[in-house]
């Protein structure tokens, strides 16, 4: 026989819309995942505390509470404004709806919709449309690109040849492993399928190759702030493309950079992670932020097409490349620009699975 009780529990955990339970007293008593993610903390922590304490810096939250609990009626309030740990702001619509348990004790009911997200969601819908142009508009420009690659490679390692030095020998030798692995990264993208070669990835891995990269092409020394998840687990994922599209999000943050400019760098799990129309159980978030100028107003809803760039020594290449790269393994690369930071979000599932679309 199916377990209704517990057949409800799990739907109500894998509802994408975040959904709190306050009980007669007007104290959280329920909260699903969702509402752990919108408010940025466990449901351990705040279960049993009266929503005047939760959201005590939020009033219109509490007035359509206090509404619906008089009244007894359902009720509908729009462009709620809930302000959240970190001075984070976000513009939802709340529906409070009162109803009585099984124990017959009165709750209410409030499904919070974050109207932001929506706006993101149209976003996602355009830079998926965009995503097969971009592959092809990647394929047509590879032919040009791995041929001087050749002469790249044969250059440096007649170089190390001539070279004594050994600590000079370790540059000749990046440049052949970059030589070898952006043909064999457009071997791939010239494939049929394009799809990812996946194996396990170690995201913190890849990050300090990149960095060792950057530094070694930089005039000057990169100042870097770390803050990575430890916990995090090993990723499905192509190493090989993934380390391009990081290498580019994080190119553009330190040519975005001042000379002495700051640049941080956050890894963070996500639980019940929607990208792109997609529920992942569990996504990484890496965080790529800089205290440059940010990008230009007038392009920024254009920030991942081709051929689009704030610089005039720019290609528009790079960003359009890693987005495409990243939605290749069913993520996404967000931008925000908040507190005259400049931030490059990507969100990569930690599963990869073939025959989603």
């Amino acid at each position: 026989m199916i377990d209704i009780e517990a057949h409800s529990d799990l739907h109500f955990e894998n509802l994408v819309t975040a959904i709190l339970v306050f009980d007669r007293e007007l104290c959280l008593c329920r909260m699903n995942t969702s509402g752990e993610n919108l408010l940025m903390t466990s449901f351990r922590q705040i279960v049993g505390l009266p929503a005047t304490e939760i959201f005590a810096v939020s009033p219109g939250f509490i007035e359509g509470l206090d509404r619906s609990d008089q009244t007894r009626n359902p009720l509908t309030q729009r462009g709620v404004q809930l302000n959240l740990p970190g001075n984070r702001t976000v513009s939802v619509d709340c529906i409070f709806t009162p109803v009585t348990n099984t124990s017959k004790h009165p709750e209410i009911i409030v499904e919070i919709i974050d109207t932001q997200a929506i706006s993101r969601l149209l976003k996602e819908e355009n830079l998926t449309m965009l995503h097969s142009a971009v592959r092809e508009t990647l394929r047509g420009m590879a032919h040009e690109i791995k041929n001087p690659l050749g002469g790249l490679r044969g250059a440096a390692q007649l170089l190390e040849r001539e070279l004594e030095n050994d600590e000079l020998k370790e540059y000749t030798q990046i440049i052949i492993r970059e030589a070898d692995r952006l043909s064999n990264l457009i071997d791939r993208m010239l494939a049929p399928n394009g799809k990812p070669h996946t194996e396990k990835v170690n995201i913190h891995a890849v990050l300090e190759y990149v960095q060792n990269l950057l530094e070694a092409e930089s005039n000057t020394p990169l100042r870097i702030e770390r803050d990575y998840d430890p916990s995090l687990p090993d990723l499905q994922a192509d190493q090989e493309q993934v380390i391009q599209a990081i290498f580019n999000v994080f190119r553009n943050a330190v040519q975005a950079s001042a000379p002495d400019g700051q640049i941080w760098i956050n890894t963070r799990i996500k639980r019940m992670c929607t990208i792109r129309q997609h529920l992942h159980k569990l996504a990484v978030v890496i965080e790529i932020m800089d205290d440059g100028p940010g990008v230009p107003k007038a392009i920024e809803n254009f920030l991942f097409y081709p051929m689009v760039t704030g610089r005039a020594e720019g290609t528009g290449l790079g960003l359009s490349i890693a987005q495409s790269l990243i939605q290749a393994h069913r993520g996404l690369i967000e931008y925000e620009r908040t507190e005259n930071r400049t931030i490059f979000r990507i969100l990569l599932p930690i599963e990869y699975h073939d025959d989603q679309a």
